[in-house]
């Protein structure tokens, strides 16, 4: 985890003069028992701050042990940031202003966005937090880009995104079903 923070904390744009406003943060999904590790190290890289933030799917992938124990089926992130608060959106297309709770349904894709990464994010929950965070033209990393489900709900909100990817396999596959890209040896 501190690797993950050193190697974030350089990508993530400062914070923003006197005056200001809309400062940058990061959305980390972790799991539960890593939540308090996680705010831990984060604090260690400037990021004092925090919103939790929890995502409640109507499946688990725990199913095979139904009869045996409770069976988790949500997901966990953290919203950090540094001194100011960061940007938030909580507009619609109308200008009306809505409530963003501190939760949110975790809707699975349709067949329309392929299966590549056995943790990928739904697109569409993450064009929310996308939508939420940033304006058209800004820019989104994903440190831990995977499938590249990230990648392709900020591009489809109009957003700059780059994603790194250490397994070439997955890099692959997120460019060529994902992205939509044919890649060349310049990895």
């Amino acid at each position: 985890i501190a690797e993950y923070f050193a190697f974030c904390n350089r990508l993530l744009k400062k914070e923003p003069f006197k005056g200001e406003k809309d400062a940058p943060c990061m959305i980390m999904f972790c799991a539960f028992q890593q939540i308090p590790e996680v705010i831990r190290q984060a604090e260690k890289y400037g990021f004092k701050k925090y919103q939790f933030l929890c995502f409640m799917k109507n499946y688990s992938p725990q199913v095979l042990k139904a009869n045996m124990r409770i069976v988790g089926a949500t997901e966990y992130a953290l919203v950090l940031y540094r001194n100011k608060l960061p940007k938030f959106r909580n507009t619609d297309a109308d200008g009306k202003r809505h409530m963003i709770f501190d939760h949110f349904d975790w809707v699975r894709d349709g067949r329309d966005i392929p299966k590549i990464h056995p943790s990928q994010k739904p697109v569409n929950l993450l064009k929310r937090l996308i939508g939420i965070f940033t304006d058209e033209g800004d820019v989104v990393i994903d440190p831990c880009a995977g499938s590249g489900s990230t990648l392709r709900a900020a591009r489809e909100l109009g957003r700059h995104s780059y994603g790194f990817e250490v397994s070439r396999d997955f890099y692959n596959k997120a460019c060529e079903q994902m992205l939509g890209e044919v890649q060349d040896d310049k990895v």
